[in-house]
């Protein structure tokens, strides 16, 4: 079994193959649920660079959550080179069991992360947890647009370990699979199947006034 190298991931995928599609996909988040400012998470953020992305499109305070503690230190480092200390931090954490109240979060975003959760429905029920209000998810996986996913499936073509693991997440996970959790859950949301990729997006009901 072939051990992860946090470092060589942060340097040849976060911040080399896939550096192109960080700033899309927080541009579409940021965008189109409207959440500018307050507190997000991303979950699951690996080295952080997604979470860097969010607070670079936003006024945005995020906190990279991953449970990797190399992962979480390597994000500092990354946090630091965008000089980006006052707005970003990282812990160590699951999504399983969040270590935020309540109603305290206005945005979690969550990209390649699901697939790997131990228990999907505990780390959605979470997210809705943690939440405020009217607050957003957007959890899932993806490229951005068509042309990065292009772009990366070409450079991925010939490594046959990496394109088998991913085949297989995307039959363990098909779109309907995630909706089926949403209804499970009661949570109302939406999964959004195209070429930026498969999305779980939900917003937290407001409180009626």
């Amino acid at each position: 079994m072939q051990v992860f190298d946090a470092r060589s991931y942060n340097e040849n995928t976060m911040k080399g193959l896939f550096r192109k599609i960080y700033p899309v996909i927080a541009g579409q988040i940021v965008s189109r649920t409207g959440v500018r400012q307050g507190h997000c998470i991303d979950l699951g953020g690996g080295p952080g660079m997604l979470g860097i992305r969010i607070a670079q499109a936003s006024e945005l305070r995020v906190t990279v959550v991953d449970p990797q503690a190399e992962c979480v230190a390597l994000a500092f480092e990354n946090i630091a080179e965008h000089g980006l200390g006052e707005r970003v931090e990282a812990r160590t954490g699951c999504a399983e069991q969040l270590d935020f109240a309540d109603d305290s979060v206005d945005l979690v975003v969550s990209r390649g992360a699901i697939y790997f959760w131990t228990d999907q429905a505990a780390g959605l029920r979470e997210i809705h947890r943690v939440l405020r209000p009217g607050g957003w998810a957007w959890v899932g996986g993806g490229f951005g647009n068509r042309e990065l996913r292009e772009e990366i499936l070409a450079a991925k073509a010939a490594d046959g370990d990496w394109n088998r693991a991913r085949k297989e997440r995307g039959q363990r996970n098909p779109p309907e699979h995630f909706a089926r959790l949403l209804g499970e859950l009661e949570i109302a949301g939406e999964v959004r199947h195209d070429d930026e990729g498969t999305w779980i997006v939900f917003r937290k009901p407001a409180v009626a006034a």
